[in-house]
């Protein structure tokens, strides 16, 4: 009958709490294809609301990385753009003619150094675009390692986000 009892009051003591989750401060760095987008409390932050939530946490290193992965990325698309054509110039060849026992045959000179040289600054250009996400992702990891420095643990109990009812702390 204690049991009963004790479990009666347990889940109108839960019912009536209602733990809710507050939004929090954390942000989460999404990989795409060749792009990662930053997300706090699943809404998808511009590039300037981010800039300024760096600014405004005064998370110096956080911000220092973002912007220098603006850099990586107008780099890194040219050079892209860049091996692209020089692979496709390579691999479409130059026309030429010869004439042979008088008749004319015509063939075409690829450049093999041309060809690799392309598919190389594409390589390069596909590095530094992954460079850019790699360090907006440091940029997220670094301001949240700093919020969860000067956060507090929170406990709460009663009915949960799943909806059972238990015990819920945040830290």
């Amino acid at each position: 009958m204690q049991k009963l009892f004790l479990v009666v009051c347990f889940l109108c003591f839960g019912v009536l709490t209602f733990a809710q989750t507050e939004p929090t401060e954390l942000i989460v760095a999404r990989r795409d294809f060749l792009d990662t987008k930053i997300l706090k409390n699943g809404v998808l932050l511009k590039p300037k609301q981010a800039k300024d939530l760096f600014y405004n946490t005064k998370s110096y290193p956080s911000l220092k990385k973002y912007n220098f992965s603006k850099y990586l990325m107008y780099a890194g698309v040219p050079c892209v753009l860049g091996g692209t054509y020089l692979s496709y110039d390579a691999i479409r060849g130059t026309r030429m003619s010869v004439v042979e026992n008088g008749q004319e045959l015509v063939y075409y000179e690829r450049p093999i150094f041309q060809l690799i040289g392309g598919i190389a600054v594409f390589t390069v250009g596909i590095c530094l675009i992954e460079y850019n996400n790699e360090f907006k992702a440091t940029a997220v990891t670094l301001y949240n390692n700093k919020v969860k420095t000067t956060k507090d643990i929170k406990v709460k109990v009663g009915l949960m986000p799943s909806g059972k009812v238990g015990l819920y702390a945040s830290f």
